[in-house]
């Protein structure tokens, strides 16, 4: 946080522009009563796409808020952003009764209440703004309600989202065992997802293609958060090869020429123009720093501040200049 708020403080870009929209978000967010479910359940997106988007934009709103509010709090010292994240993270640690692990229910929690977590890291040490018994409810919620709801078992995308929970409950919690096995999980998605000439068997083909770049931005994204959790917690997984030679930086490269290039996407016979999805990449800030790419540099370049609604919102800003040391 010192580096990120020296860059504001002198109004270095890209972090001071991304910094004021993610402050412009926090400023609208003030003042937000939250609205947690008593019973969580989201319909598959495929089936009911309006009952999907009602039922988890309430957690994806009310978790970007908070996050936004903590990053804030951190550059600024202004109590009141403090005080609304807590307001939002208490709720949620309290009046959700049950859950369901139907359709898309552990799907949405996986990729969205991340957001909720980072922001309890940024403020767990405010013990005068977040005190200790909220706190230990927090925890209690994330061990018994949260953790159960990954979904990292699975061989997809899903699987990639599931980690980012599950292994951001294991670095709050400070679970060793936990935090050892999403690291082992790490390294199979690396081995079993990324094929040797960096392509995503299970995301290139979804739709005939068309939603291919789409989704294998889908599992790159929570793959790259997961393993920036692991890095920031001490376990640097990103050179990592795997038992047949596959690696992290493979499929970055492969995925970033075709976000450059959609018409050379080879999974795709229509016309490069109906690709869904193709501009969802805001995970290159983390990425461009280990491994310069004349690709992503130009897709960023154009694009920044760049924003997304999947756990974290605001790479620009915490990850727009190299942080690695």
């Amino acid at each position: 946080m010192d580096a990120l708020k020296k860059a504001v403080i002198e109004k270095r870009n890209p972090t001071y522009t991304a910094f004021e929209a993610c402050r412009m978000h926090a400023d609208q967010n003030i003042g937000r009563t939250p609205s947690v479910p008593k019973h969580w359940y989201v319909p598959g997106y495929y089936n009911d796409a309006e009952g999907h988007q009602k039922a988890k934009n309430g957690l994806r709103d009310e978790a970007n808020a908070a996050y936004a509010m903590a990053l804030c709090y951190r550059v600024t010292g202004q109590e009141k952003y403090a005080r609304s994240a807590v307001r939002i993270i208490n709720a949620w640690a309290t009046e959700i009764e049950s859950m369901s692990r139907k359709d898309d229910s552990m799907l949405s929690f996986s990729y969205h209440f991340p957001a909720l977590i980072f922001a309890a890291d940024l403020l767990r040490d405010e013990i005068s703004l977040w005190p200790k018994e909220q706190q230990d409810v927090f925890s209690e919620f994330l061990q018994n309600k949260a953790l159960p709801m990954n979904t990292m078992s699975r061989e997809n995308n899903w699987g990639n989202w599931g980690l980012v929970l599950a292994v951001s409950c294991a670095a709050f919690l400070k679970d060793e065992v936990l935090f050892a096995e999403c690291a082992e999980r790490w390294k199979y998605f690396i081995e079993h997802q990324i094929a040797a000439d960096g392509h995503l068997p299970h995301e290139v083909k979804r739709s005939e293609g068309m939603r291919g770049i789409w989704y294998s931005h889908f599992s790159l994204m929570p793959q790259t958060i997961a393993a920036e959790i692991l890095r920031v917690n001490g376990m640097d997984l990103y050179d990592y090869t795997s038992p047949s030679g596959h690696t992290l930086k493979q499929a970055y490269e492969k995925i970033a020429g075709w976000t450059r290039k959609p018409d050379d996407f080879p999974y795709w016979k229509g016309d490069p123009a109906k690709l869904t999805g193709v501009r969802y990449f805001s995970y290159f800030e983390i990425l461009n720093a280990h491994w310069a790419n004349k690709d992503a540099t130009a897709l960023l370049a154009e694009a920044r501040p760049m924003t997304a609604t999947h756990s974290a919102p605001f790479l620009t800003f915490t990850h727009g200049i190299s942080l690695l040391k």
